[in-house]
């Protein structure tokens, strides 16, 4: 199973974003034939990653959940809020996060990554970028479009350079974005699996909650 840990922003600041988001697709660029350069995240899939724990067997699955609700239960719910806006690697389209408790998250990682570690559970190792929700990604087709604008910049427009990096103008949209206050009350752990719809070739991912885990002072879900 690929795991791993995450909070899920309130449904009010989900639809505040969605609603920005609205706006910066309108500045999405598209290939001479009309096809996207942009994959949108569905809301469905927001979520702010905690820890990764990559591919877990599932024996090893009760084991972590045990690991996680002590450090649950020991967090305070932060107050936290989406604002502003990136691109990692000129793939990946991020909304930030701030809000009063922001620093906390980074606290947070460290607690649930020691846990999972002593129950044998290995954790992605790489340095963690800025605690962020991907609303969308680049799509097939975006870098050999990014060649082409590149081979053309001297004597290109606005347009060529558009589709050369199109998470650009979405991300200049977003940068001044700020969604309203929200305050987690669960840290969830979550399995990344591959669409299964009939005829989805797209390799897009989906993603199933595993247990949910309330923080410090929240009463459990019946």
């Amino acid at each position: 199973m690929s795991l791993f840990a995450a909070l899920r922003p309130s449904t009010a600041a989900l639809d505040h974003l969605a609603l920005a988001l609205s706006g910066a697709q309108a500045q999405e660029a598209r290939r001479p034939d009309g096809a996207p350069l942009v994959r949108w995240t569905p809301p469905e899939m927001w979520h702010v990653t905690v820890s990764f724990f990559g591919s877990v067997p599932d024996g090893a699955v009760p084991d972590l959940a045990a690991a996680l609700a002590p450090v649950a239960h020991e967090t305070p719910p932060p107050s936290l809020r989406l604002r502003g806006a990136g691109v990692f690697d000129r793939r990946v389209l991020w909304v930030g996060v701030g809000g009063l408790d922001a620093d906390a998250l980074p606290g947070l990682s460290v607690a649930v990554a020691e846990a999972a570690r002593e129950v044998g559970v290995g954790v992605d190792r790489r340095p963690r970028q800025r605690a962020h929700l991907t609303v969308a990604r680049a799509a097939a087709g975006a870098r050999q479009a990014r060649r082409r604008a590149h081979a053309r910049r001297s004597g290109g427009g606005l347009a060529d350079l558009a589709a050369g990096d199109p998470l650009a103008g979405p991300a200049a949209a977003l940068s001044v974005y700020a969604g309203p206050d929200w305050t987690a009350h669960e840290l969830l752990l979550l399995e990344s699996t591959s669409g299964d719809l009939p005829g989805d070739t797209s390799g897009r991912r989906v993603y199933r909650t595993v247990e949910t885990f309330p923080l410090a002072g929240v009463a459990a879900r019946g």
